[in-house]
């Protein structure tokens, strides 16, 4: 069987979704798999100039995994895999889906709704439409909430 996914950011819904996966993997015998997905940088003056790039996409993806091994840490994860993308996040969730052959994608919803929601878009309804596999949401109310007791 292929692991969790589990998609995480700096949101109150992501360690959420953090919790709950880890709970269903532990429960289920499953690996978990942690990954951030670092949006393409356009800073303007810095993306054309590709040194300056290529160093500020390193800072990030630094920071990125900084976040990874401190949320391993904090929820006490051991063994747990990290995978840092840069891309679009919807696509990136996707195609580390498909690459992990995962069971299940975990991600935390931020709660937007109506004209915000609309505007800004819904990583995890595009993920929940298109996963290659079972897709949990969870919301930040659900944080401190006992998931799943085995």
């Amino acid at each position: 069987m292929g692991p969790i996914v589990c998609c995480v950011d700096h949101s109150d819904g992501a360690r959420a979704a953090l919790r709950s996966a880890h709970r269903l993997a532990e429960a289920l015998r499953l690996d978990l798999v942690l990954v951030h997905v670092e949006p393409t940088a356009n800073v303007p003056g810095v993306s054309a100039a590709p040194a300056a790039h290529e160093r500020l996409l390193a800072e990030e993806i630094r920071d990125a995994e900084a976040l990874l091994d401190r949320l391993a840490a904090e929820e006490a994860l051991e063994g747990v895999r990290r995978r840092v993308e840069v891309g679009r996040a919807a696509d990136s969730i996707l195609a580390v889906c498909e690459q992990e052959d995962a069971e299940l994608v975990a991600l935390g919803s931020h709660g937007r709704r109506g004209v915000r929601a609309a505007i800004l878009g819904s990583v995890s309804a595009e993920v929940a439409a298109k996963a290659p596999c079972a897709c949990l949401i969870v919301p930040p109310a659900a944080a401190e909430r006992p998931f799943l007791a085995v």
